[in-house]
């Protein structure tokens, strides 16, 4: 890991390194240095690049979005990458792609100390990050995972995985086959409204979790947006529906047991991200913001029970049936969506 961190930083020693998060993808530590006498951390990540297959597509992204950020009325920090010593943003080391970026003291991430306030603050924090992109042609920036909220894409990808059952487990999977065959009307709807138009290509985040906004200590207001590797071209209701589907259950996706929704953080989502995107939206993605939860809350169900069918090549598991459980707490929660809506 020195040899690495060499490449970015200038340094006597490497006091501390502490693996960070829990992430499905990438893999992260924070890394305290010592240069004559000052200690400074940074987070330093490797890219996974069997899921970013164009890793220097991904970071030109993250440094176009932050610059523009920079320049803009943005109330929340954006932390820019940290360059190599010969001016790269990546340095490819050892078979992988390795970055780093500051590491912004005083802060946390709440995951599973998720509070109303915490969502209000975190929706009101991710609808200025699409407003301040709002003036972004987001047509130039790179697709870093193709074809990533294009439902029909998944769905088409899941059926050939049913054909070809190729981990020997479509049979024990009816019930979750056919769950996804009751939300494809949805899928279809929004499918038709991106393509006449009606919802707008716009630079979208991708990944609205609670552990992607960096809180304050003190005031538990957030600080800053992190985490870029998927801003590209969408549609806001995916970022939205992610708020939805991360903050509205009342349990993580691979928790066992019956999921039950939150009424009062679907509110407090509601409330800040229309406190940051007020005059911003068109009246059909006001009016559609919800059902944007229980859309990607289905496509995640899609995503999850695809990869199970598949023999587990796409996400990280820690035991054998964690994608099937997490497709039945993912469907489970795009019923109980569509219950809690009535859409």
């Amino acid at each position: 890991m020195e040899s690495i961190a060499r490449h970015f930083l200038q340094f006597d020693r490497i006091s501390d390194m502490q693996p960070v998060g829990d992430g499905n993808i990438n893999d992260t530590w924070r890394l305290t240095v010592e240069n004559q006498g000052n200690t400074q951390s940074f987070i330093l990540q490797r890219i996974n690049h069997r899921i970013f297959r164009d890793p220097a597509a991904v970071m030109q992204n993250i440094e176009r979005v932050t610059s523009h950020i920079a320049g803009s009325d943005f109330p929340y920090a954006s932390p820019a990458p940290v360059r190599t010593v010969s001016g790269d943003l990546l340095c490819e080391y050892d078979n992988g792609f390795w970055r780093v970026f500051p590491f912004l003291e005083n802060t946390y991430v709440p995951d599973d100390q998720v509070t109303e306030e915490i969502a209000y603050e975190a929706a009101r924090a991710y609808g200025a990050f699409a407003r301040a992109l709002g003036n972004f042609p987001a047509q130039e920036l790179s697709e870093t995972i193709p074809g990533f909220h294009d439902t029909d894409r998944r769905w088409d990808a899941f059926l050939e995985v049913v054909s070809m059952d190729p981990a020997g487990r479509v049979g024990e999977s009816r019930r979750e086959i056919e769950a996804m065959y009751a939300a494809k009307p949805l899928f279809d709807r929004i499918s038709e409204l991106k393509s006449s138009g009606a919802l707008p290509v716009r630079v979208t985040h991708n990944d609205t979790k609670a552990g992607n906004i960096l809180f304050d200590r003190q005031s538990n207001k957030a600080v800053a947006v992190i985490d870029l590797d998927t801003v590209m071209p969408g549609v806001i209701l995916s970022d939205f529906g992610d708020m939805v589907r991360t903050f509205v259950p009342d349990r993580r996706e691979d928790a066992p047991g019956e999921v039950s929704t939150r009424p009062e953080m679907l509110r407090a989502l509601l409330e800040g991200f229309h406190s940051s995107t007020s005059g911003f939206l068109n009246e059909t993605e006001q009016e559609l913001l919800v059902t944007g939860g229980a859309w990607i809350t289905g496509e995640q169900a899609l995503r999850f029970l695809t990869d199970w069918l598949a023999g587990d090549v796409y996400y990280k598991i820690s035991h054998p049936e964690h994608n099937l459980l997490r497709s039945r707490n993912q469907i489970a929660l795009f019923n109980a969506l569509l219950k809690m809506n009535q859409l």
